[in-house]
């Protein structure tokens, strides 16, 4: 799986067995970008994580990550290859703060700031959806208008006694102004 959470710096990829072996394992990931092989930076901790650096924004050449598994037994690889925005996905908001709003009990003020690892909002602006239910439903209810880079919203609910879950999530790819 890769992930870019602070993009347009560069994106991981992680792994693991889907079963124990039992037996010393050897990992190899090789990420191409083109015809170019990039450089992975692997993790000490965890292991099974490595970060690339972007080659070039806005590409539309695809990118192929290579992950071959050696052991006593033998050898095995697994291939993906994916798009550069398809696998942006920004890390959540932080610091959400809900509270009700004064002299009208019906709304609900939701702030947050974009998630600290998301390097320049100003130039990639992450648009955000905001979800929320009363703690005992299980269904949620969405706002959709928020506008780009916007971070607060309002609730507004027929009555907003008890106890209330409060999502905004960034929406993925970002988008660009």
């Amino acid at each position: 799986m890769c992930r870019s959470n602070n993009y347009p710096k560069g994106f991981y990829c992680s792994w693991h067995l889907p079963s124990p072996t039992y037996i010393p394992n050897t990992f190899n990931i090789t990420v191409m970008h083109g015809p170019r092989e990039l450089v992975c930076e692997k993790d000490a901790f965890p292991k099974n994580r490595c970060h690339i650096r972007y080659l070039q924004l806005f590409s539309t050449v695809k990118y192929k990550v290579t992950l071959t598994v050696t052991n006593a037994l033998g050898r095995n690889a697994t291939t993906i290859t994916f798009d550069e925005f398809a696998i942006v996905k920004p890390d959540p908001p932080e610091n959400v703060v809900a509270k009700p709003v004064s002299n009208n009990p019906r709304r609900l003020e939701v702030r947050w700031q974009n998630p600290s690892s998301w390097p320049d909002p100003e130039s990639f602006p992450l648009k955000f959806f905001l979800r929320y239910r009363p703690l005992i439903l299980d269904q949620w209810q969405h706002v959709s208008d928020l506008s780009i880079a916007f971070t607060e919203g309002q609730v507004v609910e027929g009555r907003l006694g008890g106890c209330w879950v409060v999502r905004p999530k960034p929406a993925a790819p970002p988008y660009l102004l």
